[in-house]
């Protein structure tokens, strides 16, 4: 049975290696002429779906979807809410506060982090009821 330190832990990790992928593909597309914002969206796509695949085999425990289709396009909602309000925070913290784009970027990406790991284990990986505190082992 893991803690929720543990997950989070564990989730800090997979982000990293999402992270590695997401921008080396952004990378890669970008060099090869593809404009960056359609490069920014199919990297992004990896980015979750590296994110979703670590998350499931190697930091939740107990997964509280059956159907894998769904838990996806769940995992992925939460990312792409994550990523609208990442977008917005990132604008008043530039354009607002005349932050520089790279430390408003580790502001964000700090919330971005909790509020995705927050978001997908109340949704995804949590049991709910009685027994909520209880993870269970696959």
């Amino acid at each position: 049975m893991k803690t929720i330190k543990q997950e989070f832990v564990r989730y800090i990790g997979v982000g990293g290696v999402a992270f590695i992928a997401d921008f080396a593909v952004l990378a890669i597309l970008t060099m090869m002429g593809l404009h960056y914002l359609a490069a920014v969206l199919l990297a992004f796509l990896l980015g979750t779906w590296v994110n979703y695949l670590l998350s499931v085999r190697w930091v939740f425990t107990y997964r509280s979807i059956e159907t894998r289709g769904t838990e996806l396009g769940l995992f992925l909602l939460v990312g792409v809410i994550t990523l609208g309000i990442s977008l917005a925070l990132m604008a008043l913290l530039v354009e607002g506060l005349a932050m520089h784009v790279l430390l408003a970027k580790c502001v964000v990406t700090a919330f971005t982090l909790i509020a995705n790991f927050g978001g997908r284990r109340a949704l995804l990986f949590t049991r709910w009821g009685r027994s909520s505190m209880v993870s269970s082992v696959r």
